[in-house]
């Protein structure tokens, strides 16, 4: 099912003015830590880290770090901060308790960007003058393990099961995909132009890429390790985050000085934030409800609320879907509405943020919240019915996959991944009709279920053979 052409009128957006925080000079790189208490702003120019606190948005302390500093990661428990230092070639390690430097780990030639698996036993920091990643022992602070990569990378991303690293390589136009489990590299991906910004979407299915020197995004399938699509209408972009509840990403473009929204269940562009001056990195709160963009040529870091609307803006007609309405001035509110159906259920967060449950429903609706100062819409849902399969060509194929699958059937354009048994693939959707896929390898020969997902639940299954 194809959502509708001519969607209800949505309200004009409301322009919150964006806070500015005064941070160092030159600063280029961002990190949440996990309680979203406190944001850590490296400052190129100055040598040191600005500590944010977001309960106050102001500064609460600057720590001197080595020269240059560039990329910043928060351990997952919150307790350490690792500064990559691009002009002393090393790694400053901050204790989050005092805000003081505890141990410089050197002899890593222009470190950019950093980041720790997940269980924070690891942390990996790009060379770019040595055209490599080193993994990092956070317990004995050494160099363990250094992996060539491609040409002058940039940033690296660990994947949430701490399989894979993913890592930008600018000068190559490449990503390259480490194996953490081997330190060797998998697989090199291309079809990029500079490649800087790595983000994952919320199911792992797809990795964003900022191309720098393309002006897209490109969108990466995490099964397939293939360029699917590219977002277009970018201006030199530089970083890329999701925010925690995946229901937006966020672009920084350096070339009209803005942060463009992406809606990942569709990829597409929804709305285009202004007033930055060459934003670099940035971060949304665990929350998802601000973001955090580093103003490079401001010397500055602006903070702002989502775009007001609704997310995820579709499910199934039965209901029941949690989504996050995002207003001004929401608090006392008294009434949400799906077309004219009540929610089943919904919360204030704040002045600006309401969680609410879908009614069962049909087709596309306002969603309205009724407040003392009246009722207002702010965005649209959709219900999507479930999807129908009729046939697979083929019927089956290698134990080893890598062959193309056509799934037919019906209400397949919102499809978001095709289950082979457990493994989950990410589709390119041809039609409402019709959907490709790469077959996964099997662990040997036999038969699984095959299905497909959308907003509006899961289809039947078919069975595809491995021989």
């Amino acid at each position: 099912m194809s959502l509708p052409t001519s969607p209800p009128q949505a309200p004009a957006p409301l322009a919150d003015p964006l806070t500015q925080i005064p941070v160092g000079h030159g600063p280029i790189g961002i990190a949440m830590a996990p309680d979203g208490a406190h944001a850590y702003v490296t400052n190129f120019g100055s040598g040191t880290v600005s500590v944010i606190d977001t309960a106050t948005k102001a500064v609460t302390a600057t720590v001197t770090t080595g020269a240059g500093p560039w990329g910043i990661a928060v351990s997952p428990d919150g307790t350490q901060v690792y500064v990559s230092n691009f002009g002393a070639g090393s790694v400053s390690v901050i204790s989050t308790p005092t805000n003081t430097v505890v141990a410089t780990i050197g002899g890593i030639t222009s470190p950019v960007g950093v980041d720790f698996a997940p269980g924070g036993q690891f942390a990996y920091v790009v060379s770019q003058g040595g055209n490599a990643v080193v993994r990092v022992d956070t317990a004995t602070r050494a160099v363990v393990a250094t992996v060539p990569v491609g040409t002058r990378p940039y940033n690296v991303l660990i994947t949430p099961d701490s399989s894979r690293a993913y890592v930008s390589n600018f000068g190559g136009d490449t990503v390259s995909v480490i194996d953490t489990a081997t330190n060797t590299v998998l697989t090199t991906i291309t079809g990029f132009d500079l490649p800087r910004g790595l983000a994952l979407t919320k199911d792992g299915l797809r990795l964003y890429v900022t191309d720098y020197g393309g002006n897209t995004l490109s969108v990466v399938s995490t099964a397939g390790n293939t360029v699917v699509r590219t977002i277009g209408a970018q201006s030199i972009p530089f970083f890329v985050a999701v925010a925690p509840n995946g229901g937006r990403a966020y672009v920084s473009v350096d070339g009209t000085s803005s942060v463009q929204v992406i809606n990942p269940a569709t990829d597409t562009v929804t709305d285009t934030v202004p007033g930055f001056n060459v934003p670099n990195w940035l971060a949304v709160t665990p929350d998802s409800r601000y973001v955090y963009v580093v103003n490079n040529g401001g010397d500055s870091v602006s903070v702002f609320s989502p775009p007001l609307g609704v997310l995820p803006e579709q499910g199934p007609i039965g209901g029941g879907t949690t989504v996050t309405i995002t207003g001004r001035y929401l608090t006392g509110a008294t009434a949400v509405k799906f077309g004219s159906r009540p929610a089943r259920s919904f919360t204030v967060l704040d002045d600006n943020t309401i969680m609410a449950v879908t009614p069962a429903g049909s087709g596309a609706v306002t969603v309205t919240v009724t407040t003392p100062g009246g009722t207002r819409p702010l965005g649209h849902f959709y219900y999507i019915p479930p999807p129908l399969l009729t046939v697979l060509t083929p019927v089956g194929g290698p134990v080893g996959g890598g062959n193309t699958v056509v799934l037919s059937g019906s209400r397949l354009s919102t499809a978001t991944e095709v289950r082979f048994g457990t493994t989950r693939m990410f589709p390119t959707v041809d039609s409402d009709s019709q959907i490709t896929v790469i077959a996964p390898a099997a662990a040997g020969p036999g038969n699984v279920l095959v299905q497909v997902i959308t907003p509006g639940g899961p289809s039947n299954t078919l069975t595809y053979t491995y021989a």
